[in-house]
């Protein structure tokens, strides 16, 4: 059984036989997300930006976590009681299948996923993982994102909705969308430029609307 960090991307197009879409609608739609943000809204992106731009580099995973991903993502408020909420830390495992045809198993913990589900994540909709610093980044956080997507969609039981998925490096976002055996990713937000906060705020917000809309 091999876990999530130990995955890169062109290990896991290879093996699973998916690709990258430069066009991918599904992105093309998530880019073009625009919603009205609210007063209260604006403050507390202002108060993120600043944070993150006096003092992101200087922060770990759990200094990043704890100082701008929770306080985001609970703007967004990723929850509806009975329905669906957020999970930190959750375990995944799955078999998947490869090109040859041969079942791969797999198993990972995901810094966070919006889900059905109580106690447990039932089916996902959204991850969001790897809060690597900008010097540290050893591994492929796009791959391990990837690859937790794929073994969604196996615990999806063949609904064939999109996986979304966002991962950071340091203070660049990247939007990672899958459908299918096709996958594909944005160009990078800066959350230092107040703009590009509000443009991460929107397409997380498309994001709740899609969870709504299927749960």
């Amino acid at each position: 059984m091999k876990s999530f960090e130990k995955w890169k991307t062109d290990e896991i197009e290879l093996t699973f036989g998916i690709a990258e879409i430069y066009n991918l609608p599904a992105m093309q739609d998530w880019l073009q997300a625009l919603y009205d943000i609210t007063q209260q809204e604006e403050k507390i992106v202002g108060d993120l930006c600043q944070e993150i731009g006096e003092y992101g580099k200087f922060w770990n995973e759990e200094d990043t976590k704890a100082f701008f991903i929770i306080p985001l993502i609970n703007l967004i408020r990723f929850q509806q009681k009975g329905k669906y909420r957020t999970f930190m830390e959750a375990t995944f495992q799955a078999d998947l299948i490869d090109v040859h045809h041969n079942t791969c198993a797999l198993r990972g913990r995901v810094e966070m996923v919006v889900a059905t589900g109580k106690q447990e994540p039932q089916t996902p909709f959204f991850f969001l993982n790897e809060y690597k610093a900008q010097r540290k980044v050893v591994t492929d956080p796009q791959g391990q994102l990837l690859i937790a997507m794929l073994a969604a969609q196996v615990k999806n039981n063949g609904l064939n909705l999109p996986i979304y998925g966002m991962y950071n490096i340091g203070q660049l976002f990247y939007f990672v969308v899958l459908v299918g055996k096709e996958y594909a990713v944005s160009k990078s937000f800066d959350a230092t430029d107040e703009l590009s906060l509000k443009k991460i705020m929107n397409m997380l917000k498309f994001v709740k609307q899609h969870i709504e809309q299927n749960v």
